[in-house]
């Protein structure tokens, strides 16, 4: 599933290449991927001759603010991703909704296995969109503190990993990214937080903004990441690449944890 890295690189192509440009044409090719409230009908008559102001990334959301006061709502949910081509490419696989630009551009909303979402909404103000209402704080923002993840590991008993992973505690980190920032830090995914040192909750959050960084800087690509992180060893018959432990599996809430049991305690 993408996660905050992917989806801060899609808003980044966004900002370069679609800002500013008429909507001349919305085509919604599969409708199951809308939101409850968005009609194809209402998604074409609410974005045609409009132009996108502004992206945001909130969580494993987008919202692009349009220049008519409306918001729209993009989640690339398990499997989705936005590609955009010029007028002399061709159109790509799974493309469920598009949107068309003047100069003959246009923005593909991919979604291979159906579960994300595209909706408009008639607001600016996004804390009243209920999906992001309900999300915690952004990990990579400077008012995230130290004393703020602390206190939010402190006030919680469950696994590192389930609580790196509850949204509406910190947005946009997925099992993916918790195995990477439980790793890096040398805790195991499935330890109590209750159990956690100061030394350990320090480092998780130093680890956590590190690996989050890192990712984002190699365009959330997990082919090219330091040959001392997990991911690219996130597979069964996958070893430790500090001292070629084999990779372990677990089980936690529901989610396959990677992890090193030597190296992380």
């Amino acid at each position: 599933m993408p996660e905050l890295p992917d989806v801060e690189v899609r808003k980044r192509m966004l900002e370069s290449t679609s800002l500013g440009k008429k909507i001349v044409r919305v085509s919604v090719l599969e409708k199951r991927v809308l939101g409850e409230n968005t009609t194809p009908a209402i998604l074409s008559k609410g974005l045609k001759d409009s132009v996108f102001k502004s992206v945001k990334r909130r969580g494993k959301y987008l919202l692009i603010r349009t220049n008519r006061d409306k918001i729209l709502l993009i989640h690339l949910g398990m499997s989705g991703d936005l590609i955009f081509r010029e007028k002399s490419r061709e159109k790509p696989k799974w493309s469920r909704v598009e949107f068309y630009f003047g100069d003959g551009s246009c923005l593909h909303y991919i979604n291979i296995r159906l579960i994300g979402k595209v909706a408009l909404f008639e607001t600016l103000d996004d804390s009243k969109i209920q999906e992001i209402a309900k999300l915690g704080p952004e990990p990579l923002e400077r008012a995230f503190t130290f004393a703020k993840f602390a206190s939010l590991v402190r006030s919680h008993s469950t696994s590192i990993h389930q609580l790196l992973m509850t949204q509406e505690l910190i947005a946009g980190i997925g099992n993916i990214y918790s195995d990477e920032i439980t790793f890096q830090a040398g805790v195991l995914p499935f330890r109590n937080t209750e159990t956690l040192t100061e030394a350990e909750i320090k480092k998780l959050y130093d680890e956590m903004k590190r690996v989050l960084r890192t990712a984002i800087k190699l365009g959330a690509d997990l082919d090219p990441y330091p040959e001392r992180f997990l991911i690219p060893n996130r597979i069964k018959g996958g070893t430790c690449p500090r001292d070629g432990t084999p990779v372990k599996s677990k089980k936690i809430g529901g989610r396959t944890s990677y992890f090193c049991p030597a190296c992380q305690k």
